[in-house]
């Protein structure tokens, strides 16, 4: 018998004046970043898990644009699958939980994604930063 978890989250591409929001997590020891986040809890939808999410890790509200992209990650007890959104900010400024020690706003462009986490990297490097910037606009 399988005795493996499977969990899935959502995390937000939070976009401001062509910059993106990266966090570092107070648990790591390596100076990568991640995009915020987290797990769905039972009887929420990926949207409602976005709002709760962003709002007790960065204290702000979001407005989700559209769905981005998806990610896994893959440890030997447990499977998280997500997606990402789009976001901009709705209001709000931004001050970090206990969960993260850290943020960046970094240059959204391809050269950003070496200080992401490789779960993030690997799927941003597949991203056309120049046509998500004129969606924005």
């Amino acid at each position: 018998m399988n005795n493996k978890i499977i969990y899935f989250a959502t995390k937000a591409l939070i976009i401001k004046d062509n910059k993106f929001l990266a966090v570092h997590k107070s648990s790591v020891d390596h100076n990568l970043f991640e995009l915020p986040g987290g797990r769905l809890e039972y009887g929420e939808t990926p949207e409602e898990t976005l709002d709760r999410e962003i709002k007790e890790e960065l204290s702000l509200k979001v407005n989700p644009l559209r769905i981005l992209d998806t990610w896994t990650y893959i440890d030997d007890n447990f499977q998280i699958a997500g997606i990402i959104y789009l976001c901009t900010i709705k209001e709000g400024t931004v001050t970090l939980s206990d969960e993260h020690d850290r943020f960046e706003w970094l240059p959204f462009e391809k050269e950003s994604t070496k200080y992401m986490n490789c779960i993030f990297e690997g799927r941003m490097n597949k991203w056309d930063f120049e046509v998500l910037l004129k969606e924005l606009q």
